[in-house]
């Protein structure tokens, strides 16, 4: 990890000095009105990656390196290398992502023993939020 401080509130200018690319800051941010949305994203995810999201979505603004990610959100013990495990399964979000016109809803910082994750607690209350939501299908255009 390289920060020491484990959580960013909304507006802590880290979130812009991000690891990503284009789909963590092209697209528009995830808001209050795309609860719906958030659910259909969720359900249209790999088994994988919506363990990932919800352990990421339940701790807002907390950044989280990827062998926590791969020991506690996907219970893995074994030999895999957690920084290559982990963004293997978060890659798998892009059609998602892609299909709801949102960015992605977590951000990544590289780091030299791995990458540390984090959602930023506004779009952590979407995610939220939309367990409740019936799943929207993902806008088109």
């Amino acid at each position: 990890m390289t920060d020491t401080t484990a959580f960013l509130t909304e507006n802590d200018p880290r979130w812009g000095r991000h690891s990503g690319g284009s789909g963590h800051d092209s697209d528009p941010e995830w808001g209050p009105e795309d609860r719906a949305l958030a659910a259909g994203f969720r359900a249209a995810l790999t088994p994988n990656a919506g363990l990932v999201l919800d352990y990421l979505v339940e701790r807002p603004g907390q950044r989280v390196h990827c062998t926590e990610l791969f020991t506690h959100a996907l219970g893995r013990t074994d030999g895999t290398n957690p920084a290559s495990a982990v963004a293997g399964v978060l890659n798998g979000m892009s059609a998602a992502r892609e299909e709801a016109g949102r960015r992605y809803p977590f951000t990544w910082w590289e780091g030299e023993r791995g990458a540390d994750y984090a959602v930023r607690p506004s779009t952590a209350a979407v995610f939220l939020a939309g367990r409740h939501e019936p799943a929207a299908v993902p806008r088109q255009g």
